[in-house]
């Protein structure tokens, strides 16, 4: 019975631990959609501000 008890146990244990580190795995793989989705925000920040500063050039020629 002991033997029984202590397999379960260690069933148990690896089922958790497995658990854990596909959690871990997953946490990983979003962190990294949302880094990417930062950098990609920041170049189209960057762009749009590129486009102002020469809509303003143009402008400032223009008067």
């Amino acid at each position: 019975m002991h033997v029984q008890e202590y397999l379960a146990r260690e069933r148990q244990q690896e089922r958790l631990k497995q658990a854990h580190e596909e959690r871990s795995a997953n946490q990983v793989a979003e962190l990294r959609k949302l880094e990417r989705r930062q950098r990609r925000a920041e170049r189209q920040l960057l762009s749009a501000w590129q486009r102002v500063e020469r809509l303003r050039s143009t402008l400032g020629a223009v008067s």
